[in-house]
């Protein structure tokens, strides 16, 4: 069994085929799952209910999903972002957020948001150049990620 079962996530995420590709992976770990594919509507949602976890797609056509991070910081709601343009597309200020990189891979997915809620990895902006443990390493230590952050 498996820590995420039962565990309330909002997916933001505005290409329906891969909010429902994602959808579907983290039901199948036993999420329930909140979707919302505009920033107004991930908005509204992180104003307004209590999520255990969020998965964040960082571009959202024209806008970008940091109202949302912001958000969640503030919630202390831990989140991760999902991106096919890697740590390096995100803004300094939000580069200690753990990324995963698109396409999503359930196996990956699971491991990240687990990680997550164990505190192994955390979301936090970057202030004064702090760092966190690596969200993109297994427990072997083994690289998931091709964009593996230093």
């Amino acid at each position: 069994m498996t820590l995420l079962v039962g565990r309330r996530v909002l997916l933001v995420e505005d290409e329906s085929l891969v909010a429902m590709l994602a959808e579907d992976m983290l039901v199948d770990l036993g999420c329930e799952v909140v979707v919302a594919m505009r920033l107004d509507k991930a908005l509204a949602l992180a104003r307004n209910k209590v999520f255990d976890l969020a998965v964040l797609d960082v571009n959202l056509g024209d806008a970008r999903s940091y109202p949302i991070a912001d958000l969640l910081f503030e919630h202390r709601t831990p989140f991760l972002f999902a991106t096919g343009y890697g740590r390096q597309g995100l803004e300094e200020a939000y580069k200690a957020v753990p990324v995963l990189q698109k396409p999503y891979q359930a196996a990956l997915l699971e491991h990240l948001l687990t990680r997550l809620l164990t505190g192994e990895a955390q979301a936090r902006k970057v202030s004064g150049g702090g760092s966190m443990p690596c969200p993109c390493l297994g427990p072997d230590g083994q690289t998931f990620r091709a964009d593996h952050c230093p």
